[in-house]
């Protein structure tokens, strides 16, 4: 079994858009970003895989709530793939307002932490 590299940082959901499979019928590609870094990532969840146990209800979720998740591991670092068959964990899951507000709030910190350190002020 090939070793994937672990995605050291929370994501969160972004999306969930039902699209039609390269390999016949229709999959959920799920966008995620990394709460630190920003990054975009991405899987896609099959109904018809042993992994869709543990996507559906996050999926589902995600629809009403905002969702941050741990344990996810890169299928493809190219491309920030994420293994569909990584063990994830829901690290916090609060309403789609509040998480925003979280977010924009530590995001805002971290720009106002950096500009003390910034040499051209």
């Amino acid at each position: 079994m090939a070793k994937y590299e672990k995605v050291k940082e929370p994501v969160f959901v972004t999306s969930c858009e039902l699209i039609s499979s390269r390999h016949k019928g229709e999959v959920y590609e799920i966008k995620m970003m990394g709460i630190q870094s920003q990054k975009s990532y991405k899987t896609y969840a099959d109904p018809r895989n042993n992994n869709w146990q543990q996507w559906n209800w996050i999926i589902d979720l995600s629809e009403r709530k905002g969702v941050v998740l741990m344990g996810c591991k890169l299928k493809d670092p190219k491309t920030n793939l994420i293994n569909a068959d990584s063990d994830i964990v829901p690290e916090y899951v609060v309403t789609k307002e509040e998480l925003a507000d979280t977010l924009e709030e530590y995001w805002k910190s971290r720009d106002n932490f950096n500009k003390l350190f910034n040499s051209e002020n």
